[in-house]
C-alpha cells in the first residue's frame, strides 16, 4: 500500500551494505551496483573476492607485488611510518587499492577486514 516491500534477502543485503559502509576507513567509499570499494585517484575493487591486508608501519618490512605495482621502483625506498596503518585491498580481478590511516584506528581497520572476509566467505558458500 505504501511503497514497495523489500524481501528478506534485500533487507539482509541492505543491512550488510550499511554495516560495511560504517566500518570503512577514511578516504574510501563503498559503491553499489556492482558492490565495490572506491577511493579518489585509485581503481575500484569489487567487494566479492576481495582480500584485505593490514600492516603497521613498523611491521610492514616486506615488499609486496601490490606495493611495487602501486609505487613502482620507489617501493624499495619508502620509509616505514610507525604512526600509520597501511590497508591493502586486493580484488579477485587483480585490482588493488592502498589506504593509510592513523594507528589509533587500528581496531576499526581490523573490524573492517573481518567484515570483508566474512562477506567474501558468505558469497563463496552461497555459490557452492
Amino acid at each position: 500500500m505504501f511503497g514497495s516491500k523489500k524481501t528478506d534477502e534485500e533487507k539482509a543485503e541492505s543491512k550488510a551494505l550499511l554495516e560495511l559502509r560504517l566500518a570503512v576507513p577514511g578516504g574510501m567509499m563503498v559503491r553499489k551496483d556492482p558492490l565495490r570499494f572506491t577511493a579518489p585517484g585509485q581503481m575500484d575493487v569489487p567487494v566479492k573476492g576481495a582480500k584485505v591486508t593490514i600492516d603497521r608501519g613498523e611491521a610492514a618490512k616486506r615488499i609486496t607485488a601490490t606495493r611495487v605495482a602501486l609505487t613502482g621502483p620507489f617501493a624499495l625506498a619508502m620509509k616505514k611510518d610507525t604512526t600509520r596503518l597501511f590497508i591493502t585491498i586486493e580484488g579477485a580481478d587483480g585490482s588493488a587499492l592502498l589506504l593509510d590511516c592513523p594507528i589509533k584506528k587500528e581496531a576499526a581497520a581490523r573490524k573492517f577486514a573481518i567484515l570483508v572476509h566474512t562477506k567474501h566467505a558468505a558469497d563463496e558458500d552461497a555459490t557452492d
